[in-house]
């Protein structure tokens, strides 16, 4: 739970990955663009929408996905929805953003089923 008077942030320890076969869960709900927490962090099957035209992911508790762990930057990246469809994009974060286990340099149009890795959870995107 952030300390808001102190400006800190409590974070969990980093667990080890123990099982990369690991998939989605399989009843994703489709209420259009999304981002299913696939596997690690103890919030495998959560559910986050893409709601407006841009989507931040980071450790601030003022993100639209908040993800509280250490390897999270706290404004970590942000989605933009554009006419070509979804784009990520990395905001300098220190451990950077991937997709399909790919350091991304600049944006990225991301496609169904991308794997999306933000410190150390891996997201799969459903359009």
């Amino acid at each position: 739970m952030p300390d808001i008077q102190a400006g800190t942030q409590a974070t969990g320890p980093i667990e080890t990955l123990t099982d990369s076969g690991l998939t989605p869960p399989s009843a994703v709900p489709r209420l259009g663009p999304a981002f299913a927490v696939m596997l690690r962090g103890g919030r495998t099957g959560e559910f986050f929408p893409l709601m407006g035209p841009r989507t931040t992911i980071g450790r601030s508790p003022e993100c639209d996905i908040f993800l509280d762990d250490i390897t999270v930057s706290r404004a970590h990246a942000e989605v933009d929805e554009r006419p070509a469809g979804f784009v990520l994009v990395d905001n300098g974060s220190t451990n950077g953003t991937y997709v399909n286990r790919r350091l991304i340099d600049i944006e990225e149009l991301l496609a169904d089923g991308d794997e999306v890795q933000v410190g150390k959870f891996r997201l799969v995107f459903v359009a």
